[in-house]
């Protein structure tokens, strides 16, 4: 991995012409981090989902060698065309670049090493199992909750017979698959219940269960969210939020609302009484004030806590097929130590 990243220059591919970055741009320390995992060697054939800027292609270029093969799906025709003269200039010959929804993987080029996914889907396509060699491997963003934005990163193994087995989730995430380009990225292509507008023409939205039974009352609530929210403190010095979010997953998943807006986006919890939202980074979460919604939320950093703070090391991936899809669920695989 060390030599492709000295021999592949980032700026090429992540900035545009006036300096700018291309806007579907994954972070350089996480793009490696992710293929480093993937362990892809001299020889593969190996099919990505989202080009972006055409980085990590180039990097995977690197990788698999004059031997290999790189197959990279995006959308978007602008991006694919780009990152194709880019990988011409760069004599990167053995990248074939494909403008197509990702969800059909590319039949024509398989079977496939790896598949690699900066884009989350709903659940990982079957076809992207059904194009890749038995003991081949699927490194992909996922929605653990059924949520948007409950994001996580699995590592997955091709079986003998076609299925699916996980081997590890990570933190982070990335947009949802969709099947066009986007021309904001504040609010989740699919998969949200209910939206208002504040009085600055900001969008708020929600997804939960809650909210996608009580649609009125998830409104009122979101616009008193975006009138009066209150920042409010959650976690102590030592605390690990993203910990407290796999554990989260692992135990509430089917409780938990993803709720976002102009100061961005979080899970937590939604009733009748309000909303409570942990911000994804940092110890502070955004409240409609005290509510049995706040009460339900700061009880769970306390049975948390109680159980020894686990986090994305004592959680592992459970798919399931459904459909023509393999949902992914955190499930606790060991207590943590108090």
């Amino acid at each position: 991995m060390t030599a492709a990243l000295e021999t592949v220059d980032e700026g090429v591919y992540t900035l545009n012409a006036d300096g700018s970055l291309v806007t579907q741009t994954t972070a350089g320390p996480l793009i490696a981090a992710t293929l480093d995992g993937l362990d892809v060697q001299p020889g593969m054939k190996v099919l990505e989902i989202g080009t972006g800027s055409g980085y990590s292609s180039a990097l995977l270029s690197e990788l698999v060698g004059p031997s290999g093969t790189v197959v990279t799906v995006d959308v978007v025709p602008a991006l694919v065309e780009r990152a194709r003269a880019l990988h011409t200039q760069g004599d990167r010959t053995n990248v074939t670049l494909l403008t197509a929804d990702g969800h059909a993987g590319a039949p024509e080029f398989g079977p496939f090493d790896r598949v690699v996914a900066w884009t989350t889907p709903e659940a990982i396509p079957h076809t992207w199992v059904e194009q890749s060699r038995p003991g081949g491997q699927i490194v992909a963003p996922v929605e653990l909750a059924g949520l948007v934005k409950t994001h996580a990163v699995v590592t997955a193994d091709v079986t003998e017979d076609h299925g699916l087995t996980g081997r590890a989730l990570a933190p982070g995430g990335y947009v949802e698959m969709h099947g066009a380009d986007l021309d904001q990225w504040t609010v989740p292509p699919r998969g949200i219940d209910v939206r208002v507008q504040d009085d600055r023409d900001g969008t708020w939205w929600v997804a939960g269960a809650w909210a996608k039974e009580h649609p009125a009352d998830a409104g009122e609530r979101l616009t008193r969210l975006a009138d009066d929210s209150q920042t409010v403190q959650v976690f102590e010095d030592g605390d690990d939020p993203s910990a407290f979010r796999a554990w989260l997953y692992a135990t509430h998943p089917d409780e938990l609302a993803t709720v976002g807006g102009p100061k961005g986006f979080g899970v937590g919890y939604a009733d009748a009484g309000g909303l409570f939202v942990f911000r994804p980074f940092g110890p502070d979460a955004l409240s409609t004030g005290a509510s049995s919604a706040e009460t339900v939320a700061r009880g769970w950093v306390e049975e948390w806590r109680s159980a020894g703070c686990p986090g994305w090391a004592q959680v592992r991936p459970v798919l399931r097929q459904e459909g023509n899809g393999w949902r992914v669920r955190a499930e606790q695989s060991e207590p943590a130590r108090p």
